[in-house]
């Protein structure tokens, strides 16, 4: 893609780290952004610091490893913006919740499954 201007970017783990980069990186190209992240306060932050910068941004809590979640997500950022040019599904774990991998319980795996494969 060589032209940015009025493209939309939906961003995964939009919140905070390279997702808040790369969205704004992106908003920085004029394109209008949708952020995805798991933690309200933070997307909200986000979102609200995109748009003192005066980029167009919306931010929807997206749980990645819960499909319906997801779709949620899709559905909010066609209505918002009628289509979707890039997509960066960043969102991830760094593994398991227990300090050591040998501690990890069933439910650590799932969550760390749900978010970096099933996602």
């Amino acid at each position: 893609m060589q032209d940015f201007e009025g493209k939309v970017a939906v961003v995964t783990g939009g919140a905070s780290g390279i997702g808040l980069a790369m969205a704004t990186r992106f908003a920085q190209e004029g394109m209008k952004i949708v952020l995805g992240d798991v933690e309200e306060g933070a997307l909200e932050s986000a979102v609200a610091g995109l748009r003192q910068q005066e980029f167009e941004a919306h931010g929807v809590v997206t749980d990645v490893a819960d499909a319906a979640s997801v779709e949620n997500l899709a559905r909010e950022a066609i209505e918002r913006f009628g289509k979707v040019h890039i997509l960066c599904n960043n969102a991830g774990v760094g593994g398991s919740r227990a300090a050591r991998v040998w501690d990890a319980t069933l439910d650590d795996w799932n969550w760390a499954m749900g978010v970096n494969t099933w996602a």
